[in-house]
């Protein structure tokens, strides 16, 4: 019954609680960080000379960045120590230790953001780096932003990519019995380079139908029960597959980003809110739910949604720096 009374609203162009007028930020901006085409790495010099090399493969994080106002681009931006990487065992589990990082303290690194600036070689990102539950003001430049482009698929693509040059003590990295002296040289350098490329994509509507496009798996099936029938007929199929097999929150999530994708809001809203109602403790459908009021202009009703994803999952970084535009 709750279903069809979404679809009785939306027919009546009676979508509840949406305001009319939108704000400046707008959700097409923000650009959620693809991990598999980013990386973050740092450099350690050992002995004076040598260069070892190591990188954190869990990371996540968004980015809002506007060509037109590179001044006001921000990321929130965390790691995962536990998955510090140096290509040897033995160093990557001393490495999580108490001695230097202590990830079981203090599992994470976080950057967030707090400033923007041009600068002769790019752009110079300020912001709150926290390491080890040390924060400090710090400023990461970045090489030149080319701006949005498009890739092979259509969508939308930004990418941030340079380097910065940090004191590890400062954030409490002894690694004592590493800070030996040896005819004048430390055999581990105070400071450390982070390297990193990050890639962050917003997926367009040619890329988002190759979701649904194998009528003959859930999501493809559901999305084609409404190009037939429309939000009644996707709702009983929805309801049919619901019977026969294990469902959860992404079957709607990627039928609803569709129907935002190529246009059709209001019952993209519809069904997100459907998904919301089914799946109430998982983070993820107030994100999607969030964001298609972001783009039918009610920010006060996004921001809400948002909160809620971000209280269900403190580690849903994009809802953190949709929030931080609210």
């Amino acid at each position: 019954m709750k279903y069809l009374t979404i679809i009785f609203l939306l027919f009546l162009g009676m979508a509840p609680g949406v305001a009319q007028q939108a704000g400046k930020f707008s959700v097409e901006h923000v650009y959620p960080i693809e991990a598999s085409h980013s990386y973050v790495q740092f450099v350690a010099t050992y002995m004076g000379y040598a260069k070892v090399r190591g990188s954190f493969d869990d990371f996540k994080g968004s980015i809002y960045y506007h060509p037109a106002f590179p001044e006001n681009t921000s990321i929130s931006f965390r790691v995962k120590v536990e998955s510090v990487d140096t290509n040897n065992d033995w160093r990557d589990k001393d490495l999580k230790s108490a001695n230097w990082f202590d990830s079981e303290q203090h599992p994470e690194i976080t950057f967030i953001s707090t400033g923007a600036k041009a600068s002769s070689d790019g752009l110079v990102i300020s912001g709150d780096l926290t390491i080890k539950g040390v924060t400090q003001s710090s400023e990461i430049n970045l090489d030149a932003v080319i701006g949005v482009m498009q890739d092979t698929r259509g969508d939308d693509q930004v990418i941030f990519q340079g380097s910065h040059t940090l004191s590890r003590k400062s954030f409490g990295i002894e690694g004592r019995g590493w800070s030996a002296v040896k005819e004048g040289i430390a055999s581990l350098s105070d400071d450390i380079v982070i390297e990193f490329s990050m890639l962050g994509k917003q997926i367009n509507e040619g890329n988002a139908t190759n979701f649904v496009r194998n009528a003959k798996r859930p999501p493809g099936k559901v999305y084609q029960a409404y190009k037939d029938g429309g939000m009644a007929s996707l709702t009983s199929t929805f309801a049919e597959l619901k019977d026969s097999i294990d469902v959860n929150p992404n079957l709607l999530k990627i039928v609803g980003y569709v129907l935002l994708k190529t246009g059709n809001k209001d019952h993209a809203l519809a069904v997100f809110q459907m998904n919301a109602e089914e799946f109430p403790e998982d983070a993820d459908v107030y994100d999607s739910l969030g964001e298609a009021y972001l783009h039918l202009g009610d920010h006060a009703k996004a921001k809400e949604l948002y909160t809620k994803s971000w209280q269900l999952d403190a580690d849903n970084y994009h809802a953190k720096e949709i929030l931080r535009h609210l």
